[in-house]
């Protein structure tokens, strides 16, 4: 995997994009797909550009010009060297926190229907919490627009927005009132993990999961195998990935690759070995290490 065509605009656009280190890194499963995210120093996580763009089926290169035209998603853009089994190689990252901006302005044409449908309906419900939050802020009713009896009642927005006295304590009111209800939903979110500590340690002792390296590695070996796909048969260009993660997940009956069972490891490793030679004809010259997952 390599960094998009970086002739995206006349300036020297890959030289503005911030170069950061990975503390740690890690492959997740979001809408079907496999993502590659890391953790920088300062704690904040990214997800892989590439990836994500595999999700609705679309063109890093045009995400990336996306992302590129929009400020809010271009400050949250990163570049990231990641071993890919075949060397060190650079690609771009976004701010998770980003996400939501990004999804908000996906158009996932081709994707499966079910996959879209979930999209479209995330994607719906983020344009309603933007709303209820400028709602909070401007003290208009809550939920849809149509709650508002009287048109006059838009007068407020103005009034709110260019008071910087109005606004500046409205602001403060919902952040005091946000920081109450974080503090109370932290108490509910440990609770929340004490029982899925215990959930896991039952599920430990009659299936094991695989290991952080180990689905670090999967992921290797799968970018490998995806990328022949894609040199090999055209009609997989667009995304050679999710094929062979559907291919991975059918064989061995999981609905999520991270779910291997670590007896099956080995197995999940030589069918992906087996796969790449079938289709290029040379062994997988990945070797398994450690340090894939930093």
């Amino acid at each position: 995997m390599t960094l998009p065509d970086p002739s995206l605009d006349s300036e020297n656009f890959q030289d503005t994009i911030p170069l950061v280190v990975p503390r740690e890194q890690l492959p997740i499963t979001l809408f079907e797909q496999v993502v590659l995210s890391i953790r920088v120093d300062d704690g904040r996580i990214y997800l892989a550009v590439n990836d994500m763009s595999a999700i609705i089926d679309s063109l890093p290169n045009t995400q990336m010009r996306r992302i590129r035209r929009n400020d809010e998603l271009r400050s949250g853009l990163v570049r990231a060297a990641i071993n890919t089994g075949f060397g060190v190689r650079e690609q771009y990252f976004l701010l998770l926190d980003r996400f939501p901006v990004w999804l908000l302005g996906a158009t996932p044409r081709t994707v499966k229907p079910h996959i879209r449908e979930r999209v479209a309906h995330l994607k719906s419900y983020l344009s309603a919490e933007v709303y209820a939050a400028f709602a909070r802020v401007t003290q208009l009713p809550p939920g849809s627009s149509s709650a508002i009896e009287d048109l006059r009642d838009l007068d407020q927005i103005d009034r709110m927005v260019s008071s910087p006295e109005l606004f500046e304590a409205q602001v403060r009111e919902l952040a005091e009132r946000q920081r109450q209800l974080e503090a109370s939903q932290s108490r509910a979110r440990q609770a929340w993990r004490d029982l899925g500590a215990r959930v896991r340690s039952l599920e430990a002792k009659t299936s094991e999961p695989i290991t952080d390296a180990q689905r670090g590695y999967l992921y290797t070996i799968v970018q490998a195998w995806g990328k022949a796909r894609a040199e090999r048969e055209p009609e997989a260009r667009r995304n050679p990935y999710a094929a062979c993660w559907a291919s991975l997940k059918a064989r061995f009956r999981l609905s999520r690759y991270e779910d291997l069972p670590l007896s099956e490891y080995a197995s999940a490793v030589a069918f992906v070995r087996a796969a790449y030679h079938e289709l290029t004809g040379e062994d997988l010259a990945i070797p398994e290490q450690t340090s894939l997952d930093l």
